[in-house]
């Protein structure tokens, strides 16, 4: 029998962890020193007794039929989840594919959010995951911003200039190229609007070619149905922002007239073609009174949808775009108020509920990293700049052009600088009553102005209303259980 990976199953070795994902039936696992199992589990078909053989011969005093009976143990839950196929010809395994279908009750995309214990949060895959990227940082997820240059003038956008510069083709290639050659797994292709880059067709295949997850953050105003057809055959995702179901006031948050039907267009386009697709409404003063109607929208297309309050200012430090579009403290009660108690999703794990009562003393707290900065993910620039984090481009870790993407992951003092951030650097914090309501953001402390240790000043008093409205929550399921 022949056996290989599907087409949706994503295999990485970070130290002595295989980690291994599939994208239609949700699965994510960790094996611990399984890396001689996953060596020949490969997207070309491999017969299985060639496979067992391989394993045998690194173990030279094993009993072959001992390693048999482990390899089918091994493979049970991996063939049951369809990660990993078998068939007696490749045209069998290719019959047990399954494409990303809308027709399905429940598409993978389309998941609320789900609180979990503390307890269960400890042993989940990602969790894990984290814990050993702490000690060990891994470039898991990498954001490549491919131009500056964009279609629409968000009035919120963090990005303060528009120019018309595009990062070359080559330079891109070679930057996930070497991604890859780290264990790197998401790409993400941004901007500025992406579809702007001449080469954005290329950049798409070439990057699924290097068997990575692709994600397109796009306002769709270019997505016409040759880019549909791309989107589908490489299998990527799409994230976009809709700002209203009012064409109007879309069109004015993005200062050009007609990109609603654009977008709108776009996104039922892809809903057709069965392309992956989240929609996302930050929620300011513009659109606060209608943006659930955007989300009832998404979820009428069986789509995901989030929303998000915490307008970034921009990263050269300058907030007018906080002025002009912020929620005033009471607007944002009111959507804390939706996201608890009407399950609106958020775009963040701002916070958990099931977290109250769970606070480290100050003095643990003080010990531990607070931000994820530095661990797991970066960004590239159209200059060809490294930065942390979306948002954060006011802080340069290196050039693409004059380093390698290792060199920067590894060396720069920037990023070592980040990684040794804790807790202590932000004692205001360590002693506060709502820290656990509240998420510290180095960026958004610089962006508003600040050094990356102050922090802003507005997100504490949310971080308050935060507080009061889960002690509401907590109060009404007390009552409703008699307590």
């Amino acid at each position: 029998m022949l056996l290989r990976l599907s087409k949706n199953a994503f295999v990485r070795q970070y130290g002595g962890f295989t980690y291994i994902l599939g994208r239609i039936i949700s699965f994510d696992q960790m094996f611990h020193n399984a890396e001689p199992f996953f060596r020949w589990l490969t997207r070309t078909p491999v017969e299985k007794v060639q496979i067992v053989k391989n394993i045998c011969d690194l173990f030279v005093d094993a009993d072959e039929a001992e390693i048999a009976a482990d390899f089918d143990g091994f493979l049970a839950p991996l063939l049951s989840a369809k990660v990993v196929l078998e068939g007696a010809t490749p045209e069998e395994l290719d019959a047990q594919e399954e494409d990303f279908s809308y027709d399905v009750a429940d598409p993978k995309t389309a998941h609320d959010m789900k609180a979990v214990s503390h307890a269960e949060a400890d042993f989940m895959p990602q969790s894990v995951l984290g814990k050993y990227f702490e000690e060990h940082p891994t470039l898991m997820r990498l954001q490549l911003d491919i131009t500056q240059a964009c279609t629409e003038r968000c009035l919120h956008c963090y990005i303060p200039e528009y120019n018309p510069i595009f990062l070359p083709f080559e330079k891109i290639c070679s930057v996930i190229d070497e991604f890859r050659a780290m264990e790197g797994l998401n790409l993400t292709l941004s901007g500025g609007e992406c579809m702007m880059h001449p080469d954005f067709d290329r950049i798409v295949r070439y990057a699924r070619e290097k068997d990575l997850i692709v994600g397109i953050l796009s306002n769709l105003t270019l997505c016409d149905d040759a880019k549909v057809r791309l989107l589908r055959e490489t299998e990527s995702t799409v994230q976009v922002s809709l700002y209203s179901m009012d064409p109007e006031i879309h069109d004015t948050i993005t200062q050009r007239p007609g990109s609603w039907l654009k977008t709108k267009t776009a996104i039922e386009k892809l809903r057709a073609a069965h392309v992956p697709c989240r929609i996302s409404c930050p929620t300011m003063k513009q659109n606060y009174e209608g943006y659930l109607t955007v989300i009832e929208y998404a979820r009428s297309l069986k789509m995901d949808a989030q929303t998000d309050f915490i307008i970034m200012g921009q990263m050269n430090g300058d907030a007018c775009n906080v002025a002009k579009c912020r929620l005033d403290l009471e607007q944002t009660r009111h959507l804390l108020e939706d996201i608890v108690f009407r399950s609106v999703p958020m775009n963040t794990e701002y916070f958990n509920p099931v977290k109250k009562n769970d606070m480290l003393s100050p003095e643990e707290w003080m010990k531990n990293k607070v931000c994820g900065a530095g661990i797991d993910s970066m960004c590239l620039d159209a200059d060809g700049h490294y930065y942390p984090c979306p948002a954060f481009g006011g802080y340069d870790l290196g050039n693409c052009h004059t380093q390698s993407l290792r060199e920067v992951w590894e060396k720069s003092p920037a990023i070592l600088r980040l990684r040794a951030v804790r807790g202590k650097d932000f004692p205001k914090c360590a002693v506060c009553k709502d820290r656990d309501y509240c998420s510290i953001c180095m960026c958004r402390n610089s962006n508003e102005g600040n050094d990356i240790f102050t922090p802003a000043e507005h997100f504490c008093k949310v971080a308050e209303i935060n507080h009061q409205v889960v002690d509401e929550l907590h109060e009404r399921i007390r009552r409703s259980q008699g307590i």
